[in-house]
């Protein structure tokens, strides 16, 4: 697909740094307090806070209609689809039924560091096993350090808006509002949102799969959450589906004692 330039003027020119840097920024800098902030006890919260003051100050929104209330059913059927995706091999009925299928997709399509690896198992203390760690010692022993028993509730719900809303929008206006259309070519915000690009997509959805450990359901999303855009160009929309599927993800989470997603 040839790369669509055209010449700017000086305001125009301003204009399309602005719009990238409003794109970028606050995704890199999110990624960056993942390496900065890796003390659990606070670091989900300062991320947020530090998600909401980046997103408001560059107010990447500003490139993009108002949401259409009428694409709302598009993007909770897509995001409860996602989520279903995510949790469905490893859930306690396929494991309890097919624990094969179970095992070959830890070991194929769960963290790419180790390749046809199942997750790690952990004694929680009570002699049932957990694919994720545990506190070791203390009060809390056998608990993982995002239980809300552990953190409290508010500090729960903190991470809550940070996972179902914040990096919701922050990873959505990158991927798909920004890189998908970047890569067609600039100013990229002038570029067809619903040109639709399988080969683009999957690209965007590659990169987006590799910066989770469930890489294989990510890659999914991705196309899932990309192809919805493209179809309704609605980012709002897409923001939603991804919200959406984290909130169902977080209270999975925490009901089933599903830590190893977080």
């Amino acid at each position: 697909m040839p790369l669509i330039q055209r010449d700017l003027n000086e305001k125009e020119e301003r204009n399309n740094s602005r719009a990238v840097l409003a794109h970028v920024i606050p995704f890199v800098i999110w990624l960056t307090m993942m390496v900065w902030f890796d003390d659990p006890s606070w670091n989900y919260n300062a991320r947020t806070l530090g998600g909401i003051i980046l997103l408001f100050f560059y107010k990447p929104w500003k490139w993009y209609s108002k949401f259409n209330i009428c694409n709302l059913p598009y993007a909770l059927i897509a995001g409860i689809f996602i989520f279903f995706i995510w949790i469905g091999f490893e859930s306690s009925l396929v494991i309890s039924n097919f624990p094969i299928i179970t095992e070959w997709y830890d070991k194929i399509f769960v963290d790419l560091s180790e390749p046809f690896k199942t997750r790690e198992l952990y004694d929680r203390g009570d002699g049932i096993f957990v694919p994720f760690m545990v506190i070791e010692e203390g009060v809390h022993r056998g608990l993982h350090v995002y239980d809300p028993k552990v953190t409290g509730w508010i500090s729960f719900t903190i991470h809550m808006i940070g996972t179902s809303v914040i990096i919701a929008v922050i990873e959505e206006f990158f991927y798909r509002g920004f890189a998908y259309r970047w890569m067609q070519g600039s100013p990229f915000f002038e570029m067809d949102a619903g040109r639709l690009h399988w080969g683009l997509l999957a690209i965007i959805s590659i990169f987006f799969a590799v910066s989770h450990i469930e890489w294989g359901a990510a890659f999914i999303c991705g196309l899932v959450y990309g192809f919805l855009y493209i179809k309704i160009k609605d980012i709002w929309a897409a923001i939603i589906a991804h919200g959406t599927t984290n909130f169902l993800l977080g209270w999975y989470v925490i009901i089933f004692d599903a830590y190893q997603y977080w």
